[in-house]
């Protein structure tokens, strides 16, 4: 698949809270790179698009959640050692029982709630989910 826009990633920050506290929604890549992998849903934005709108779409594509891009508000833009600009958007928090059930996707293999910072498949991922559980995003 070849690309217009290849540069610009936009990636979904979707808080959500059940038993066990507030945590944000990765999912488990079920595609290249990173397969097998946990990250945060996003992905390139696309030729003439609003990057707001492309976090929404992704998050939908990947989890089956639905947002509105209004509620979209950028915490982070980081540059990968590759050339890509990452665009973070956080949304507003919500409880995990308004969310679709996990299921596999055309890219996931579904989606989870993290409660705590780990180690994902990709270090600004890593760094930028570290900073939301310090509070950096407030």
């Amino acid at each position: 698949m070849a690309y217009r826009n290849p540069l610009p990633v936009a990636i979904a920050l979707q808080p959500a809270y059940d038993t066990k506290g507030t945590g944000l929604v990765v999912v488990t890549r079920s595609i290249a790179p990173a397969r097998g992998g946990t990250a945060l849903p996003g992905g390139y934005v696309d030729h003439r698009e609003d990057w707001r709108h492309a976090v929404v779409r992704e998050l939908k594509e990947e989890t089956g959640i639905s947002a509105a891009s209004h509620d979209v508000r950028i915490v982070e833009v980081l540059s990968s050692p590759d050339g890509h600009v990452l665009l973070f958007g956080l949304l507003p928090e919500r409880p995990a029982t308004d969310l679709p059930q996990s299921a596999p996707t055309d890219e996931t293999d579904g989606w989870d709630l993290l409660h705590r910072p780990t180690e994902l498949a990709f270090p600004l991922h890593t760094s930028v989910v570290r900073g939301w559980f310090e509070g950096r995003y407030i």
